[in-house]
């Protein structure tokens, strides 16, 4: 496994200053989940780094810092999702994480938030419903990190 992607929280204040429309945000989008992801594209016009594996992301080349990745529940087997979870939680700054499912319920939701998640978003997957929530976990990564 390659080393976790550490970044000076000063750096990142530089390169945010420089672009704030293009904040970088990391999305997990297994093949399975393509169709009810299109909308995804649209919502993220700059920044987005797609990857379709685990393995894409955790061995891949890194963007500088990601402000928020997009990760799917009930997609992945149990083991990669966790390595993925601990992944993302070991970067620093620490991306706001958000949590994509096709249905959720109270302790679902509930186990995201006390792993250290920002949210869940639960389908269908518009625009605007992706939009929103990529721009509040955006403001939550810039809140945490006084950016």
């Amino acid at each position: 496994m390659r080393p976790i992607l550490r970044m000076p929280v000063d750096r990142v204040r530089d390169l945010t200053m420089t672009n704030r429309a293009a904040v970088p945000t990391l999305a997990l989008v297994p093949p399975g989940m393509q169709t009810l992801m299109e909308e995804l594209q649209l919502a993220v016009p700059t920044g987005l780094k797609k990857c379709a594996t685990v393995e894409e992301i955790v061995h891949g080349k890194p963007e500088s810092f990601y402000a928020v990745a997009l990760i799917p529940s009930g997609s992945l087997p149990p083991e990669q999702w966790w390595n993925l979870w601990g992944y993302l939680q070991a970067m620093e700054p620490r991306p706001s994480v958000l949590v994509y499912a096709i249905r959720s319920d109270f302790e679902m939701w509930t186990s995201v938030l006390d792993a250290g998640g920002f949210d869940v978003i639960v389908a269908p997957f518009t625009k605007e419903k992706l939009r929103a929530a990529i721009s509040a976990a955006i403001g939550d990564f810039y809140g945490r990190h006084k950016i």
